[in-house]
C-alpha cells in the first residue's frame, strides 16, 4: 500500500490563500494533514515533514529549528535561518507596480508603507528601481513606521499625516503601497482631502484581497500575488524533499501574475494640463478617426503649435502618445472583455482588427490574443 505523507502545517499567522495551495497539493499526493496556525505548539508530533511560514514567534523557530525531518519555509521573513523556502518575488511585485504606474504616463510617484520590514523594503526597492529607469524621476518614500515621535498604531494620527504629505504633492500623482490594507488607508485620506481618484491621485496596491478592493469607495486596483501558487509550490518542494531529493540551492521565488484593474489606476495620466485635455479629447472620440488636426482644433492650437507643444512636455509627437492611449484601451479590453478582437480595434479607434494586430505587437511585442491568453493564465481563468 503507497505510504501516505504526514504533514505539519505550522504557520505563525493565517493565510487563506496559501492554505488553499497546500491543500490542492495535499489533494493529489493524499497526505495526511495536521494544521496548526501557532497558537499552541503540537508537542509530541511525529510525522514525515513540516510546512512552516517563519517570523518573529521564536517558540516557533525553535520547534521548527528541533525537528530531524524535511522542513520549507513559505516565507522570507527569516533569511537568517537556513532552510529551504519558497516564496514570492517582492522585488519583482514592486516593479510589476512600477510598470504598471509607469505604463500610464504617470511621473511622479510615491511609495508608501506603514510598517518596516524585509518585504516591505523589497517591494519598495523593486518599485523605486523600476519607476526611476522608466520615467527619470525616482519615487519618494513615506514610511509611517519611520515615523518615530507618533503612535505608530493610531489611525487617526496617520490619516492626518496622510493628508499632509498628499496635499504636499504635485499632481497627479501615483502611489504605490505595500500592501492592500495601506492602499486603503491611502484612499481614505485622498478622498477626505478632496482629491480626484486617480485624476489627481492614482492608488496601487499588492495582494488582489478583494475584500478590500473591491468594497472600497473607488475601487482599488492591486498586483497579483500569487500566494495560493506559494503554497502549492511549497508543499511540491516538500514532497520532494521527503522522497529523497535534494534542497535548492537558493529560495524559490514566485513571481506575480499581472494586475487586478480596478477604478484606482483606471488613468492614462500626463502632467501638462494641455496634453491632458488632448488625452481627454481623444478617449471621448475614442472609436472615431480623428487625427493630429482634430485634436488641435479641440485645445484651441495649430497642428504645428500642438506637435511642438506636445515634444516639449511630453517628450514624444502628438501621435505616438495618442497611439499609446488607444494601445493602452485596448490592453484594458482585451484583459477585462471577451470582445472580438475585430470589435475592440473599432472601439479603440484602429478601424479593423488587422490594423490593431499590428500596431499591438510592436507595442506590447505580442498579439492581442497571445496578451489575452496571458492575461487569462495570470488570472487562473
Amino acid at each position: 500500500m503507497k505510504h501516505r505523507f504526514h504533514v505539519l502545517v505550522l504557520m505563525e499567522r493565517y493565510d487563506h490563500a496559501m492554505r488553499v495551495g497546500i491543500g490542492r497539493l495535499a489533494a493529489e499526493q493524499g497526505w495526511i494533514l495536521t494544521v496548526d496556525d501557532g497558537c499552541m505548539l503540537p508537542r509530541g508530533w511525529s510525522g514525515d515533514g513540516i510546512l512552516t511560514m517563519l517570523g518573529a514567534r521564536q517558540d516557533i523557530v525553535r520547534y521548527v529549528r528541533r525537528q530531524r525531518m524535511p522542513r520549507v519555509d513559505i516565507g522570507d521573513n527569516r533569511p537568517d535561518i537556513a532552510l529551504p523556502r519558497v516564496c514570492g518575488d517582492h522585488r519583482l511585485i514592486g516593479q510589476v507596480g512600477a510598470d504598471h504606474l509607469a505604463d500610464r504616463g504617470y511621473t511622479r510617484a510615491v511609495y508608501f508603507s506603514t510598517a518596516r520590514g524585509r518585504q516591505p523594503s523589497l517591494r519598495g526597492d523593486g518599485f523605486g528601481e523600476r519607476f526611476a529607469m522608466r520615467t527619470g524621476c525616482p519615487p519618494k518614500a513615506w514610511v509611517w513606521a519611520d515615523e518615530a515621535q507618533r503612535a505608530v498604531d493610531d489611525s487617526r494620527a496617520l490619516n492626518r499625516w496622510l493628508k499632509r504629505k498628499l496635499r504636499a504633492e504635485t499632481k497627479p500623482l501615483a502611489v504605490f503601497c505595500y500592501e492592500d490594507g495601506d492602499a486603503g488607508k491611502v484612499l481614505a485620506a485622498a478622498l477626505e482631502a478632496g482629491f480626484a481618484i486617480p485624476a489627481e491621485v492614482a492608488i496601487l496596491g499588492v495582494d488582489n484581497d478583494v475584500l478590500i478592493c473591491e468594497n472600497a469607495r473607488v475601487p482599488l486596483s492591486s498586483v497579483r500575488h500569487d500566494r495560493v501558487r506559494v503554497g502549492y509550490d511549497g508543499a511540491v518542494l516538500l514532497d520532494r524533499l521527503m522522497r529523497g531529493g535534494q534542497a535548492p540551492e537558493q529560495p524559490i521565488l514566485v513571481p506575480p501574475c499581472g494586475v487586478e484593474l480596478r477604478a484606482s489606476t483606471d488613468a492614462f495620466s500626463a502632467d501638462d494640463a494641455l496634453v491632458r485635455q488632448a488625452i481627454g479629447y481623444v478617449r471621448s472620440h475614442l472609436a472615431s478617426s480623428i487625427g493630429i488636426a482634430d485634436v488641435a482644433k479641440a485645445v484651441g492650437l495649430s497642428p504645428r503649435k500642438l506637435e511642438a507643444h506636445f515634444n516639449q512636455a511630453a517628450g514624444e509627437s502628438v501621435h505616438s502618445l495618442l497611439t499609446r492611449l488607444r494601445v493602452f484601451e485596448a490592453r484594458k479590453r482585451l484583459s477585462l472583455t471577451d470582445l472580438p478582437v475585430k470589435a475592440i480595434a473599432r472601439e479603440t479607434g484602429f478601424c479593423h482588427g488587422p490594423h490593431l494586430n499590428n500596431v499591438f505587437k510592436r507595442h506590447e511585442g505580442m498579439t492581442p490574443l497571445a496578451f489575452r491568453e496571458l492575461e487569462r493564465r495570470r488570472r487562473g481563468s
